[in-house]
């Protein structure tokens, strides 16, 4: 696949993860657009998602994301070869997160090939590090009310629903769910 992104899981796994700059906004729109798609193509075969991908993940607007100063990007490897991102926004906050020192953990995605292999785990613990590290005592998410292995992942992680928001989305609007993990 282009880009270095990983073909395969590898049961001998070096698994690496750095901080994303402006010279891998490709690498970032092209892991952002294949992870969401893996993510949520078999619940949504409507335009609503190409439309979403195309605006949300173009080049552009992750070079606008990465240049914001707020935002931190992590990107994971396995031996080599980059197979998911994450990002975070300092102070971003919304309805019923209960801290002023907090982080919202906007994206983290990994490729559908390698769920089930620690990853992610391994992701999402180095975006709490990196909160914790930063001087953050909250970290907190939205995940869409359906995304069941997902919602099962962050409880894994301690985190607890504490709200809900509006996810619009093309023509429809979804429901996410706000979790939070106190880092304190």
């Amino acid at each position: 696949m282009a880009y270095g992104l990983a073909d395969a899981a590898n049961t001998n796994m070096d698994i690496s993860i750095r901080n994303a700059g402006i010279d891998d906004a490709v690498l970032v729109a092209v892991l952002a657009s294949t992870t969401f798609y893996e993510s949520y193509s078999r619940q949504d075969e409507s335009d609503n998602l190409a439309q979403y991908i195309s605006e949300s993940f173009a080049v552009a607007a992750i070079v606008d994301e990465i240049q914001d100063p707020t935002s931190t990007f992590l990107i994971a490897y396995v031996d080599g070869k980059a197979v998911g991102y994450a990002r975070l926004i300092d102070y971003s906050t919304t309805d019923g997160v209960s801290s002023d020192r907090v982080i919202e953990l906007r994206r983290i995605y990994i490729l559908e090939r390698l769920w089930g292999t620690g990853i992610g785990e391994q992701l999402l613990t180095q975006c709490v590090k990196t909160a914790s590290e930063r001087g953050f005592d909250t970290i907190w998410l939205g995940v869409w009310e359906e995304n069941l292995r997902a919602r099962r992942f962050y409880d894994k992680f301690g985190f607890k629903q504490v709200g809900t928001l509006t996810f619009p989305y093309g023509d429809v609007v979804g429901i996410n769910l706000v979790l939070q993990k106190n880092l304190t």
